[in-house]
């Protein structure tokens, strides 16, 4: 029979084996999985995960911000962020910002 030690031993023994053959298992599932989203074109959403933030709780929505300036060459920005190139050189050869406004 063996002894309380023996067994411990073999215990660790098995889950440091278990662990190597889990990490290695894992990687074939992970490589196979890959290659199937990249196969078939799929997305987070495809799979379920669209819309969802950590552990699967609903992920705030982002609004659409309306457009707020627009000038005649159709280029837009909604006021948020910074501010776009074609706006920064217009305002520095005299535009002001009440010109591109969209009332």
């Amino acid at each position: 029979m063996a002894t309380y030690q023996e067994i411990v031993q073999k215990i660790s023994e098995l889950q440091r084996e278990a662990e190597e053959i889990k990490a290695r298992e894992q990687a074939a599932v992970i490589a196979e999985i890959r290659e199937k989203i990249e196969q078939f074109g799929l997305t987070a959403e495809d799979l379920g995960f669209g819309g969802k933030g950590v552990a699967g709780k609903k992920a705030t929505t982002a609004r659409k911000v309306p457009v707020r300036y627009r000038d005649s060459a159709g280029n837009t920005w909604t006021g948020r962020g910074k501010r776009p190139g074609w706006l920064t050189q217009a305002l520095a050869n005299g535009k002001s910002m009440e010109d591109f406004l969209i009332r």
